[in-house]
């Protein structure tokens, strides 16, 4: 680009700010996470945390404005389907930035959070006092409705490899989750949600790829319990007050990712937590030391809790 064309477009970032600012109606408070699904969720958590100290105008830009429809919690999304009117929609705005760990592409590995993800999130939004660590996701009555696939229902994932982020050192192993899958779908009735390539688990009802983001929140509102692994569909989860099983392994712990209403199966290897993303000196030991009957008591617990209270960790700020 020409330099005269670079100093129109900085002279006109100015007045481009406010025109968005007066568009959106001058709201107080401007957020936009890394762009990941699970960031984006979890912005959810500071905007309540905002909300419950009085604050109004809370904005948020997103590329992902379905998880926040019907948030009672955010004024504003600013988010356009159009990638170029999109960007200039939220350009100039004095926008804070959620960013999770940094990541070292020499190691393939994320700098490890020093406490929970939300913790350092609500620590950024200036926020102070007493906070809660979950987040939030709001279904209309219909929504929530049409998440029934049948009785007794638990919801299942396979792999996560299909993330935009994708690790192996999160995945468990697709042929146990086919046995855990096979042992107790005599007495549940077993949902697969997650990505069209993700291993098929027979005996389940496949909604891979068949789901929207709400749709899936929906199907997770209405089950019993969730299986599966750290990631994304982790914190969907929680946001609809589902209890989940989640195969942790070693590479990051549940204290800094997690939420205590979960059963978080993690393995204290030495090594642990190592935060690669997919390289593995040790093949995985800190999943293969996950059995499938660890699982299915696990799992057992929380059907066993179902209908009551998910536990909240609190922190203070």
């Amino acid at each position: 680009m020409s330099a005269p064309v670079e100093i129109t477009k900085s002279s006109a970032i100015p007045f481009v700010g406010a025109f968005n600012r007066a568009r959106l109606g001058f709201p107080r408070h401007f957020f936009q996470s890394d762009g990941r699904l699970s960031s984006d969720l979890m912005c959810a958590a500071v905007f309540r945390e905002l909300r419950k100290r009085g604050s109004r105008g809370i904005a948020i830009a997103t590329r992902h404005h379905e998880l926040f429809l019907g948030n009672p919690d955010v004024d504003k999304i600013i988010y356009h389907r159009q990638p170029r009117i999109d960007h200039w929609l939220r350009h100039g705005l004095p926008l804070v930035q959620f960013n999770q760990s940094a990541y070292d592409p020499s190691r393939d590995a994320d700098e490890a959070p020093k406490e929970h993800v939300l913790i350092e999130m609500c620590q950024r939004a200036n926020i102070t006092g007493k906070v809660e660590l979950r987040p939030y996701l709001f279904l209309a009555p219909e929504e929530f409705a049409a998440g029934r696939m049948g009785n007794n229902q638990v919801v299942m994932q396979s792999s996560n490899l299909t993330s935009p982020n994708p690790m192996r050192n999160r995945e468990w192993y697709p042929d146990r989750f086919q046995e855990l899958c096979a042992r107790i779908r005599d007495d549940v009735t077993v949902v697969q949600i997650g990505a069209p390539s993700d291993a098929k688990l027979e005996g389940a009802i496949d909604m891979r790829g068949k789901t929207s983001l709400r749709q899936a929140a929906a199907i997770l509102a209405q089950s019993l319990v969730f299986v599966g692994l750290a990631g994304f569909l982790m914190h969907l989860a929680r946001a609809v007050d589902c209890r989940s099983v989640i195969v942790y392994g070693g590479r990051e712990k549940p204290s800094q990712t997690g939420y205590v209403a979960n059963k978080n199966l993690y393995t204290q290897v030495l090594c642990a937590p190592c935060w690669l993303r997919n390289p593995c000196d040790f093949d995985r030991k800190c999943m293969s030391m996950i059995t499938v009957d660890q699982v299915i008591a696990a799992t057992a617990e929380q059907i066993s809790r179902y209908g009551t209270l998910l536990e909240v960790q609190t922190a203070v700020l």
